[in-house]
């Protein structure tokens, strides 16, 4: 009983919500028929949208139920007069086509060629207004043909200059005559004469002062040689480089040597080189500007081309703009990151303890990395500013980049390894242009490191080239220090401690050698016996160098050992070995030897 009154009350309660939903799904049904009833007039009401059939021309202006446009005087493309036509909103119709203003704009000028053509031999060329049908029409004759129908002046060519059809008639009238007039004169033999030696007169002084600009270059290119030969001297204390644990080839050792001078800082000529480099960009621009100077006056003073004109003052020059803009920016950006790697040389920011070199090594990377970021970003922003010149959207463009970049990225995914690790590998100051690295089994000199790849020299002069994704394991051989490894075996047969000093003696007096001295980063230890086998005894030396100069040291160490045991009489350990041989047993031994134990034979 009381779970039926529950779900009686329940059922009550619920009837609200049921009236609620009912009202809500009434008021959506009053709302949809209502939009029903008022769609057809709220379509009637909105204005229709633009078709690409209802666009004018670019050269046609609409100024509500009129359209007007340029008629231009043939071959010169000089304006002459504006015409205008109704409006025609469907030019996809034939008909209307038919009408449209810019047909009217073409029919005359057409009109206009033919009647130069048949009059071209005539001394004189008169534009006559005369009528047709009540409305004034402008011919050309020349006084002895028939004359020529040019244009009819209708009355809404008067109400859109304002004046009446008549008085237009005449202003086109001495408007057409005028330029005729001045288009024979131009194009006449005597003044195409003269524009051939004006156009003349531009390329001799455009070539001569090229000639100049040759000079001045060719004379930076030579200085900038000299001050390059200068930063190619060669250091006073040669580096060895790489392979491991045994002597390095001279190439190697001279590569690193050329590639370290050309990294390190020299203020003076670095400035000068820097002023070199940018004197002869300018020069190149003004070159650039000299010729298109020439180009512009060649165009001012051909009537033929003067057309051209407007053209050649607004697309170009902005092109030419944006290039000399991108050029600035990137030297710009190139001089600003020169700049804070100075002052990070100073500060104490990307400095090595302990090492200067590995210092200036990891900022001449970091500042390469950087430039050639520059440049990408700057070249990027130069691109879109080109196509919004052209009139291609950038929006466009980078939408579809952004699909293109989308559909190659699985293909990619070996790039993006690459610049993460490039960027890491950066960052955690793995290793750096000049260091002597060994990688995926290959070994050389750093030349080049930027974000995707590292490009290496081996010992025999090879470029290794190597994406930045496959390194996971760098051994780097000129990181702040380096250790000479040297082991030596010395015979049963020698006293211990003898050899220990013998040793001892020798690296002391290397260390105390000022020669070497400054290779040396601290006292060498004879660490003593670190092994004892069937051959000898081995001793083991350490001795901390600078970095790349353990084979240099570790070969002087050597040569003095070895003048040190020949002095002392101290014999290298070779390999032992007692076989026995049970069929010599009970015959004669050697004398001295004994009876009692099974013969031996010492090998």
């Amino acid at each position: 009983m009381e779970s039926v009154l529950r779900g009686r009350t329940v059922g009550l309660q619920g009837y609200p919500h049921r009236g609620r939903r009912r009202i809500r799904w009434a008021g959506l049904w009053v709302l949809g028929l209502l939009l029903a009833i008022a769609w057809p007039s709220a379509a009637q009401v909105a204005p229709a949208l633009p078709t690409p059939a209802s666009n004018p021309p670019a050269q046609v202006k609409r100024f509500g139920n009129v359209e007007v446009a340029p008629v231009r005087l043939p071959l010169l493309q000089t304006p002459l007069l504006e015409v205008t036509a109704p409006t025609v909103y469907d030019r996809s119709d034939p008909a209307q086509q038919q009408a449209s203003v810019e047909q009217r704009a073409t029919q005359i000028s057409a009109n206009l060629r033919r009647a130069l053509d048949r009059f071209q031999e005539a001394k004189t060329i008169q534009v006559v207004v005369s009528q047709l049908n009540g409305e004034p029409i402008l011919l050309l004759s020349d006084g002895r043909s028939q004359p020529i129908r040019l244009v009819t002046v209708t009355s809404l060519d008067a109400d859109y200059n304002g004046l009446s059809q008549a008085e237009l008639a005449e202003q086109w009238r001495s408007q057409i005559q005028a330029e005729i007039e001045r288009s024979r004169q131009i194009l006449s033999p005597r003044n195409w004469l003269a524009t051939l030696g004006a156009v003349a007169r531009i390329l001799c002084l455009a070539a001569i002062a090229s000639l100049l600009f040759w000079w001045v270059q060719r004379e930076l290119n030579y200085r900038a040689a000299q001050l390059e030969a200068q930063q190619r001297v060669p250091a006073a204390v040669p580096e060895p480089s790489t392979q491991e644990a045994e002597a390095e080839p001279l190439a190697l050792l001279q590569q690193r040597s050329h590639l370290l001078n050309r990294l390190r800082p020299v203020s003076v000529l670095d400035a000068k080189l820097s002023w070199n480099r940018w004197f002869r960009w300018l020069l190149f621009w003004l070159l650039i500007a000299l010729w298109y100077w020439a180009s512009f006056q060649i165009i001012t003073v051909t009537p033929v081309l003067d057309q051209f004109r407007d053209e050649w003052l607004n697309v170009p020059i902005r092109l030419i703009g944006l290039w000399f803009a991108g050029g600035v920016a990137i030297r710009i950006a190139h001089l600003l990151i020169e700049r804070s790697a100075k002052a990070w040389e100073r500060s104490a920011l990307l400095a090595v303890e302990g090492d200067r070199r590995r210092s200036e090594l990891r900022v001449t990377t970091i500042v390469r990395a950087s430039k050639g970021l520059a440049t990408a970003l700057v070249a990027f922003a130069v691109l879109l500013a080109v196509l919004n010149t052209l009139g291609l959207p950038a929006s466009s463009v980078l939408a579809g980049s952004a699909i293109l970049g989308l559909a190659i990225s699985f293909g990619s995914q070996s790039l993006v390894k690459d610049l993460v690790n490039g960027c890491l590998i950066l960052v955690e100051d793995q290793f750096a242009v000049g260091d002597v690295i060994n990688v995926n089994g290959q070994g050389g000199l750093v030349e080049t490191l930027n974000l995707r790849v590292t490009q290496i020299r081996d010992a025999e002069g090879g470029l290794i080239t190597i994406p930045n994704s496959t390194i996971s394991q760098v051994r780097n051989l000129s990181r702040t220090w380096s250790r000479v490894d040297f082991n030596l075996e010395v015979g049963w047969e020698n006293d211990v401690d003898q050899v220990l000093a013998c040793l001892t003696h020798v690296v002391e007096n290397l260390y105390a050698d000022p020669e070497w001295q400054a290779l040396i980063c601290e006292p060498p230890e004879v660490l003593g016996v670190d092994a004892i086998a069937h051959q000898g005894v081995l001793i083991k030396i350490w001795i901390k160098t600078q970095p790349l100069m353990q084979w240099k040291v570790g070969r002087e160490l050597r040569r003095r050992v070895h003048h040190a045991l020949q002095a002392e009489g101290i014999s290298i350990g070779r390999p032992q070995q007692l076989v026995y041989w049970p069929e010599l047993e009970g015959q004669p031994q050697p004398e001295g030897g004994d009876r009692r134990r099974p013969p031996l034979t010492k090998l």
